[in-house]
């Protein structure tokens, strides 16, 4: 698994807000993120928790507002001498942190501290910004020589970055002390489940709204109750004190996306994820600057080519006259929206250039393992012979299927949980595969969804025999087997169909597919005849053979080792190699048994998937008792990898 840390300026809520929308991307493709951030947790709730974490630390200080958010720049010459008094402190502090965590690759929006903690951490940070603070502090601190020396370290370390990243609203002056530069799209938080306030609220259709919203910093002085008074509609914002009747409060924590995409207009000021976010959903803006402030210039030079914005200055705030203001932005017509939200071509951008800063000479493929239950993907180096990086998705594709079809709100639910992982993966340089298994096989429209993901990913997808996912059950479990000694049996249980591959040595295996899986059994309940026949046919099938150790493959064994050890890491390979003994496997079972699942809980993938656990550990013990053994070896390898090895052995 993929593992990178994430670090935030401590400056307003915008850093926090696009680091937010790109560590969502990386999630989606199963990358753990580690977010170094003191800002609010609300910023950052949109992030699966099994797959992120936040640890409240500030390796920069961005710079400290007075009133009508000016920059306060004794206070703010101040916090840097402070912090580069504190540099090589700091920077022991987190390559500790760094290594402790296993991080592959850091990013920064945008501290520069960050490029020396990669230096002596030994891995590659990415900037990726706007800006960066040496070009704000140069300007700032232009007639003070006491900053020089200070700024020309900070020009060093933004010069030391692995690769910096530019985003839109920027300028060759505001990345100037960034080298080796990609400019990339627009990356903006998105919005999620839409809600309608009107409706909500029970305000009328044609009700226009208005939002106010001016970040995390500062304080603007605003004539809040004068706006209310002439604006014909509703009027949004954070301030508790507001008594007209039509001004509606909201908290700092909420979905202000949402709030963007119900609103018609925005005041706002200049700030970059403002900007995108409200531009991304084609809304009005009006703007107000904050004076003294050098990375105005190219965020009002962005905005100014967007149609629907419209500049105040900032005394206006404080007027009675926003009538007048209002009108000439209100009569403006909607314009067809020219920026495109670009996520998560970002986060594929990113993991390549890690991917190619590692090893320059790997040759990557994305396998893509469609089963019964899951979408299994797997990023491997052919040249290495290496997998670089796996994620699980549970799909449920194989649930309630009775005859034989898949409908359509199934397939669509598939499209819907897949398609996050696949848009990032699109734009990691790789060649792309998929192989589809167990119910896609008995499925009558299964290429319903096979021509889809062909259609829309141009990924090349075959929907493989049974033949072929015990050949590459085999290529997986292959050197497991290797190093315990043969003959060993390797075992893949998966949702409808099982895989039993007895390795021989010497590269010679036998192999049966029996065409039934945890899916259907689960469905019977469990009858103990059921489990004992299904087991008795894997036994018939390697009755001859004197079996020294069982390998479990794949997802059903990755699982249950996280279910008997109590472990939930998302990263798998944490269980490679585990032994699982049966006395651990049946005394999980009698609890289940007896509706004691109270230690076993927080470890399920998905709570849905009590009736599978149970079902793997029945067959588990009847499989042991019926061999003669007393415990399983866990491969978290699966057929994705399977797949790739295979492909290594014949030299695609």
């Amino acid at each position: 698994m993929i593992k990178i840390a994430m670090y935030v300026s401590n400056h307003g809520f915008g850093h926090a807000s696009r680091i937010s929308a790109l560590a969502e991307q990386f999630i989606s493709l199963g990358v753990y993120c580690h977010i170094v951030s003191e800002k609010p947790k609300f910023l950052f709730k949109n992030l699966n928790p099994e797959y992120s974490s936040q640890h409240f630390r500030s390796v920069d200080v961005g710079v400290k507002h007075g009133k009508n958010l000016t920059v306060d720049l004794i206070q703010t010459k101040q916090s840097i001498l402070r912090l580069m008094g504190d540099k090589d402190k700091i920077i022991a502090r987190e390559v500790s942190f760094i290594r402790e965590c296993d991080i592959n690759f850091i990013i920064a929006d945008v501290p520069f501290l960050v490029s020396e903690i990669a230096v002596y951490a030994k891995i590659p940070a990415y900037a990726v910004s706007n800006f960066e603070w040496w070009y704000i502090y140069s300007d700032l601190f232009k007639d003070d020589p006491e900053m020089r020396p200070v700024l020309n370290c900070i020009w060093g370390m933004y010069q030391a970055f692995t690769h910096s990243f530019v985003l839109p609203f920027s300028t060759k002056d505001s990345t100037q002390a960034l080298s080796r530069c990609t400019e990339v799209g627009l990356l903006a938080r998105k919005r999620y489940n839409y809600v309608n306030i009107r409706k909500q609220n029970n305000w009328a259709k044609e009700t226009p709204i208005l939002l106010v919203m001016f970040g995390g910093e500062g304080d603007m002085e605003i004539s809040l109750e004068n706006l209310c008074t002439a604006f014909q509609g509703i009027v949004i914002s954070t301030n508790q004190n507001v008594l007209a009747s039509n001004h509606f409060t909201v908290s700092f924590d909420s979905d202000f996306v949402n709030l963007i995409h119900n609103a018609d207009v925005v005041i706002c000021k200049p700030g970059y994820s403002t900007f995108a976010e409200v531009a991304q959903f084609g809304k009005r803006i009006i703007y107000c600057p904050r004076g003294a402030y050098p990375e105005e210039i190219a965020l009002v030079n962005g905005i100014n080519r967007y149609k629907n914005a419209k500049h105040i200055p900032s005394f206006m705030l404080s007027t009675s006259n926003w009538r007048q203001v209002l009108n000439s932005t209100l009569i403006r017509k909607s314009f067809k929206n020219w920026f495109k939200n670009e996520n998560s071509k970002i986060a594929g951008t990113i993991v390549s250039a890690y991917l190619k800063d590692s090893n320059p000479y790997s040759k990557l493929i994305s396998v893509y393992d469609l089963g019964s239950n899951s979408l299994n993907y797997c990023l491997f180096d052919l040249h290495n012979r290496k997998e670089l990086h796996c994620a699980h998705l549970s799909t449920k594709l194989g649930r309630g299927l009775k005859t034989n079809h898949f409908s359509q709100a199934r397939l669509r639910s598939v499209q819907e949980i897949t398609s996050p992982l696949m848009n990032v993966d699109r734009h990691v340089t790789s060649t792309k595969y998929m192989i589809a298994t167990g119910v896609n096989r008995s499925a009558d429209n299964s290429e319903d969804l096979l021509s889809w993901y062909r259609k829309i990913y141009g990924i090349d997808v075959e929907l493989i025999s049974p033949e072929r996912e015990y050949l590459y059950v085999y290529y997986a479990s292959k050197q497991t087997a290797d190093e315990l000694g043969n003959p060993s049996m390797a075992i893949d249980i998966g949702g409808a169909s099982t895989e039993v591959v007895f390795h021989l040595g010497g590269g010679h295996y036998k192999a049966h597919s029996i065409q039934l899986g945890l899916l259907e059994l689960s469905d019977m309940r469990i009858p103990k005849a059921s489990i004992s026949d299904y087991t008795d046919r894997i036994k018939e099938r390697v009755s001859n053979a004197n079996v020294s150790h069982i390998i479990g493959i794949g997802l059903t064994y990755t699982y249950l080792a996280q279910v008997l050890f109590k472990n939930n890491t998302t990263d798998l390979d944490t269980y490679h190699n585990r032994k699982i003994e049966i006395n651990d496997i049946k005394s999980t079972l009698a609890n289940i048994n007896k509706g004691d699942i109270s230690e076993i809980v927080p470890y399920l993938s998905d709570p849905d998937y009590l009736d599978i656990l149970r079902t793997s550990l029945g067959i588990s013990i009847s499989l042991l008792d019926k061999l003669g053994m007393s415990e399983i070896i866990v491969c978290a390898k699966g057929i994705s990898a399977g797949y790739a090895l295979w492909r290594c052995s014949v030299r695609h």
